[in-house]
């Protein structure tokens, strides 16, 4: 029996069990997760993301200055998964992966992002990526599945990319896929997203609003922007409260 052959009868990772988000990156070689992905309680995630946020203190300087909400067509045809991901053809067997501009506008001062491993497999509706922010990390769910060929080298020393410019500079990475990956593919065309985005919208403005009115009950938002009242809410709510809202509407 041949090494690779044994390795396939007697795999070292069991296949039913969820690895780190670290160890989906490239950054650890074996770490199992065994809290859910509740990041926000694991001491390993907390230390290297103090490793990964060295830059904080001028990446916190950094202003959110998306103020698009919904989906946008970037150049080329593009789909938006329900989570929040939009596709974007970049050849016959490649697509390019990243956040939609309303997630985008409401990810305050990312710390780091996370991305996986050059030829690793994502598969469609689990965590492929992850923010970084202050209270822990957002896992960005895949639309559909395929191998990684590429990922954003910007990201690692300007996480910010990916509020300031989600369908540009801030795309994620790209993958190898087939005919059916893309058929099979969560997504769904601008017009059709755009209403469950909207829904999602609506349910952070009304937890805003309400947060807000507690402070100023005849106009919460009299002098507050978008990006502000985020930023309100954050600082208000706490991170690791203002990251479980987030888990709740947008993952």
């Amino acid at each position: 029996m041949s090494e690779s052959e044994e390795h396939k009868l007697f795999p070292v990772i069991p296949p039913q069990e969820s690895r780190c988000v670290w160890m989906t990156a490239g950054i650890l070689s074996y770490q199992l997760c065994e809290r859910a992905f509740e990041c926000e309680l694991c001491h390993l995630d907390i230390a290297l993301r103090q490793r990964f946020a060295h830059g904080a203190a001028v990446v916190s300087r950094e202003r959110i200055t998306t103020q698009t909400k919904g989906p946008e067509e970037p150049r080329g045809t593009v789909l938006y998964g329900r989570k929040h991901l939009w596709i974007k053809r970049k050849g016959d067997t490649k697509v390019r992966l990243g956040i939609e501009p309303g997630l985008a506008s409401v990810l305050v001062s990312p710390k780091a992002v996370v991305l996986p491993a050059i030829g690793a497999e994502i598969v469609r509706d689990k965590a492929c990526s992850w923010i970084v922010l202050d209270g822990g990390t957002l896992p960005m769910v895949s639309p559909l599945t395929g191998h990684v060929v590429a990922t954003n080298s910007l990201l690692a020393e300007k996480p910010y990319a990916v509020s300031v410019s989600p369908l540009d500079d801030g795309w994620l990475f790209e993958l190898d896929v087939n005919d059916a990956d893309v058929q099979h593919a969560d997504v769904l065309p601008t017009a059709d997203v755009a209403r469950i985005y909207a829904n999602d919208e609506r349910h952070l403005e009304q937890l805003l609003s309400a947060e807000m009115a507690k402070e100023d009950p005849a106009n919460p938002f009299r002098h507050l922007d978008h990006g502000q009242a985020i930023r309100y809410l954050s600082e208000n709510m706490g991170p690791a409260e203002y990251l479980k809202l987030l888990r709740d509407i947008y993952t």
